[in-house]
């Protein structure tokens, strides 16, 4: 019950305390008013709340006069007098004469709504009044001055969580004030999705289906003139680095505005995912700052008027048919080519071309392939008109009834200081006199003042430009002959297949005739290697017969038919026949076959290197029941025998020896050896008086017999001479030569092994050498006559740790034979250079100052202290010191002085072998 001149106002007691909420009962008879003045903000706020109020409940009140909130008002009110309490702010000059009004000091920090005073609400009031009354000058200061301490990141709750809270309580208007003041503060995601670099910023509440449809309307890479407009002038190289991703990068930011999605994935899903989201953050981030603002307010204003006007084309329907074939008409830009005698165009910019004509038609631009980026550029306006057709064509076969290109107007977006360059301010005559006047793309883009990527845009914004200056192809070189006629051309070049080489046998005149001929009558001149008998259709049971029944290769077929070998391999391919992964038979064979009916399993079984020598040797099992007996008549082991027993086998796909011990002829086998022996009596009679020749008919040189026995023993036992050696001084193969060494009952040396030595190494003595002495192992090696392979493998069988780095020079053992030397010096002259790196940095025994020192040693100072370093390194040792002027540690000069002994050893010895 309310108790008349008795305050109504709350206890001021702690919070959750019983009877927090029941009233004081201040008499307010006695109490000490203060004084306000009758024309100050104080009164002003109260005949305002008083028309509010009157505004609520007058029944003669416009209807369509908008009238304030009461909860914006306390809304404001309650943020005014917490913001008094933030000392991070200065206090704005209307909020400090409203306190000296209401007497001269700040209220006391509210807890709640338990112990607010008249004094509070009025000050809260009065300056909430002025934040809603736009025609107060001081309006947009106390704004600016709330916003600034209430939106912003207060540990883990972020700006945009604290906006909900204004846009739950306050107008459009006044919410649109508040995040203008805040823009720069927010991520710059949110910038874009609450749009506070427009002129009404609002928070995110654009529908998913609208997002979708501002998709549709983009393509994935942007416009190529507001590519110009929005990218600065140091984005991309002189390879076009970064500058496609840039592009996919600025779709992906206009998908971000005004959405409530708040990852950048979702808007580059849309766009089928040109590029990840990591780089779309990190190219933003990296942005420059003077650009970053502009950059953001052309997005929210060009994404503003896509959503209200649209776009001709739906991208989003041509991305999805990107998996359609869309490729270029190959004839008709060869046909292109020849009427403006240009060069034959290649596989390669035919495919670029393809690349291009897919960019063109789906908007996506990802491919910086430099092949590419350079056909951007210097690309015949005859050739940007063909790709426009070419796209056209291919809207019009799938129904789609849509330019092939389009850009929105510039007008759309207005106010900007473009980071980049307006297209409409370089003169198309200015660029073609630059592009005629320098060969290099950087040299134009320097010369306009422009960027690398903005020279590429401006061409292909304007397709009529000619960026190379091309030499048609001149009259021909050579003596004037007369060419044919176009129909003699077409049937001699075309019908028959002839080559230009084979043209100008049969016509008389020269290749460059020809091929000015051919142009000028509209015949496209084929590729380098490329035969017409690319058409030719060869007889498939023929040549399954040729190639698989009867195994001959590739080039024998070639030569034949007189094609390429290459069209052979296409057409056997074309046709699902399986490649052999072996030779063929010799290409004497079906010469030296001629006439005989072989079954398939004969041809099979001559295939491969070496075949009718190994078909010879294995034949012998006919009259010999045993392998070993066999292998003994034709003078090899049996193992060799046993290997190309099996080589046959594998060729035929059956057995020629059976199971049993010991091994004998299967049926299949016999029959085999018996087919083949027509063939062998052939080869014995065709190479009867020239050996060599059998094996020159497949490729190679006669075989060199290999010396006597006793010549080989005296060579490979007595003088120790290896495999290699022996077939340098002889001439004969190695494999000719262990034949001969088997023969003759001399052992074969494992490889890496010197006859003489043994190779039993003591573990001890091997690590004290390598890991102790830090030998390497070709220098251990040469000590005990092996090689440095054999060496490491004994050491890795032995458990020594292999070290990385090199060791001592090779004859450190032999100069410091005698002298007791710890370990800590042999690490010291591990290294390349060791010897002359440790004399230099000795000098500093003699000279105490670093400069000094590497005067004397003809060096930079800078060399001196790296070479301290690498011993440090090595050794684990300071030698110099941290301090300034770097002078000898201790440590170091002990070291430096244990060296002296191997240094006056090292000049002895180097001394005595350079004297005369």
């Amino acid at each position: 019950m309310t108790n008349p001149a008795r305050c109504t106002m709350a206890r001021d007691l702690a919070r959750g305390s019983k009877g927090a909420r029941l009233p004081c009962h201040t008499d307010l008879i006695t109490a000490v008013a203060q004084p306000i003045p009758a024309e100050g903000q104080i009164i002003r706020a109260q005949h305002y709340v008083d028309t509010v109020i009157r505004g609520r409940t007058d029944r003669d009140r416009d209807p369509d006069q908008p009238h304030p909130s009461l909860e914006e008002l306390f809304f404001l009110a309650w943020r005014v007098l917490a913001t008094l309490h933030d000392g991070t702010l200065p206090i704005p000059q209307a909020t400090s004469d409203l306190l000296e009004e209401a007497g001269g000091h700040a209220p006391a920090l509210l807890t709640g709504l338990s112990n607010e005073t008249a004094t509070d609400v009025a000050v809260g009031t009065a300056l909430a009044m002025t934040v809603l009354e736009r025609d107060h000058p001081h309006s947009d200061a106390v704004l600016r001055w709330i916003a600034d301490s209430h939106l912003r990141k207060d540990g883990s709750m972020e700006v945009s969580l604290k906006v909900n809270s204004w846009r739950t309580a306050c107008s459009p208007a006044t919410v649109t004030r508040a995040l203008a003041v805040i823009d720069t503060r927010l991520r710059i995601i949110d910038r874009l999705r609450f749009a506070t670099t427009s002129p009404t910023p609002q928070p995110p509440a654009a529908h998913p289906e609208l997002i979708e449809r501002r998709a549709a309307a983009i393509p994935a890479t942007l416009w190529p003139s507001w590519s110009m407009r929005l990218m600065p002038h140091q984005i991309g190289g002189p390879r076009g680095a970064k500058v496609a991703e840039f592009r996919a990068g600025l779709s992906a930011l206009l998908l971000v505005v005004r959405s409530t999605s708040r990852v950048y994935r979702d808007a580059l899903a849309l766009l089928g995912d040109p590029v990840p989201p990591s780089f779309v953050k990190s190219m933003i981030t990296r942005l420059d700052r003077q650009y970053l603002t502009p950059l953001l307010a052309a997005l929210t204003q060009l994404a503003d008027a896509l959503d209200d006007h649209g776009s001709p084309i739906d991208y989003q329907r041509r991305r999805s048919l990107a998996c359609t074939v869309l490729a270029i008409d190959r004839p008709a830009y060869r046909q292109l080519a020849a009427q403006n005698r240009w060069r034959t165009p290649t596989d390669r910019s035919l495919d670029a071309l393809d690349r291009y004509l897919r960019a063109i038609w789906t908007g996506t631009l990802t491919d910086t392939d430099p092949h590419l980026n350079d056909l951007r550029f210097r690309a015949d306006p005859a050739v940007r008109a063909f790709l426009f057709d070419q796209a056209a064509g291919h809207l019009k076969r799938l129904g789609i009834d849509e330019p092939v290109t389009w850009e929105p107007s510039p007008e759309w977006v207005s106010g900007i200081p473009w980071p980049g360059t307006e297209p409409a301010d370089i003169s198309a005559e200015e660029f073609r006199r630059t592009a005629a006047r320098h060969h290099k793309l950087t040299d134009v883009a320097d010369s306009l003042g422009i960027g690398i990527e903005h020279a590429r845009l401006y061409v292909e914004l304007a397709s009529t430009i000619p960026t190379v200056q091309r030499k048609t192809l001149g009259p021909p070189r050579g003596p004037r002959t007369t060419a044919p006629d176009a129909a003699t051309l077409h049937d001699l070049y075309v019908t028959q297949g002839l080559s230009l080489r084979g043209m100008r046998k049969a016509t008389g005149s020269s290749v460059e005739v020809l091929k000015a001929a051919l142009r000028e009558a509209g015949i496209a001149i084929r590729q380098p290697r490329e035969r017409a008998s690319r058409g030719y259709r060869l007889d498939r049971d023929w040549l399954y017969e040729q190639y698989a029944v009867k195994c001959r290769g590739f080039a024998e077929i070639a030569e034949e038919v007189k094609m390429d070998v290459r069209t052979i391999r296409r057409i056997v391919r074309t046709l699902g026949f399986s490649i052999r992964r072996h030779d063929g038979v010799p290409r004497d064979f079906t010469e030296t076959t001629r006439g005989l009916d072989l079954p398939p399993a004969v041809y099979q079984a001559f295939c491969g290197r070496n075949a009718v020598q190994r078909v010879r040797n294995v034949s012998l099992l006919i009259d010999h029941p045993t392998v070993p007996e066999a292998a003994a008549a034709c003078g090899i082991r049996v193992a060799d025998l046993q290997r190309r027993t099996a080589v046959i086998e594998n060729s035929t796909g059956f057995r020629l020896l059976d199971t049993s011990e010991p091994p004998r002829l299967t049926a299949e086998g016999r029959q085999l050896l018996h087919d083949a022996g027509p063939v062998l009596e052939r080869y014995g009679r065709l190479y009867a008086y020239d050996p060599g020749a059998a094996s020159a008919a497949h490729g190679r040189s006669p075989r060199t017999a290999a010396p006597a026995p006793d010549i080989l023993r005296d060579l490979y036992v007595d003088q120790g001479l290896s495999l290699h050696k022996l077939r340098n001084i002889t001439g004969a193969s190695t494999t000719v030569l262990k034949q001969a060494l088997t023969s003759a009952g001399i052992d074969i040396r494992r490889q890496g092994h010197r006859p003489g030595y043994s190779y039993r190494i003591d573990r001890d003595w091997l690590y004290e050498q390598y890991v102790v002495q830090h030998r390497t192992f070709s220098d251990i090696a040469d000590e005990i006559g092996a090689v440095s392979t054999t060496v490491l493998n004994i050491a890795r069988r032995h458990n020594i740790p292999i070290r990385s780095a090199v060791g001592v020079p090779r004859g450190f053992a032999a100069t410091t034979q005698g002298l007791v030397i710890p370990p800590v010096i042999y690490r010291a002259f591990s290294g390349w250079k060791s010897v002359g790196r440790l004399k230099k940095i000795s000098l500093l025994l003699d000279h105490h100052a670093l400069e000094t020192a590497a005067e004397a040693a003809n060096v930079r100072p800078s060399e001196l202290k790296r070479i301290a370093v690498i011993i440090e390194k090595d050794t684990g040792i300071p030698v110099l010191e941290t301090v300034k002027p770097p002078r000898l540690t201790a440590a170091g000069r002990t070291l430096l002085q244990q060296v002296m002994p191997v240094f006056h050893r090292h000049d002895a010895m180097a001394g005595s072998t350079s004297a005369p």
